[in-house]
């Protein structure tokens, strides 16, 4: 299944609040910039105790979505310069373009 249909599951108010946690989990399988634990670690921080509480699980969501949708866009923009670079005959990329596909950035 995709991020997208496991996100609707987690805000989808007609399921029980376990059944809506795993599906949270399953986001973080699919979109993990921390690593599974880490990231899982982070949302907790940040939202609050999110397998407890049904508004903190909304804002787990919200904050995994708003990251996502931010390195999703960092891919595309890095694939429209990569296109660009490619054309231009240079097959490798500048020194100091950050490759997003590199989770290693994430930890900053």
């Amino acid at each position: 299944m995709s991020f997208g249909w496991h996100a609707r599951r987690v805000a989808d108010p007609a399921l029980p609040l376990r059944a809506r946690v795993a599906a949270l989990r399953s986001c973080v399988q699919l979109y993990r910039p921390f690593g599974f634990n880490g990231t899982l670690d982070r949302l907790a921080g940040l939202a609050g105790p999110y397998q407890r509480d049904e508004a903190a699980l909304l804002r787990a969501l919200a904050v995994l979505e708003a990251d996502r949708a931010r390195w999703l866009a960092e891919l595309e923009a890095y694939a429209r310069s990569r296109r660009t670079g490619k054309r231009r005959g240079r097959r490798t990329p500048a020194d100091g373009e950050r490759n997003p596909n590199d989770r290693a950035h994430w930890s900053t």
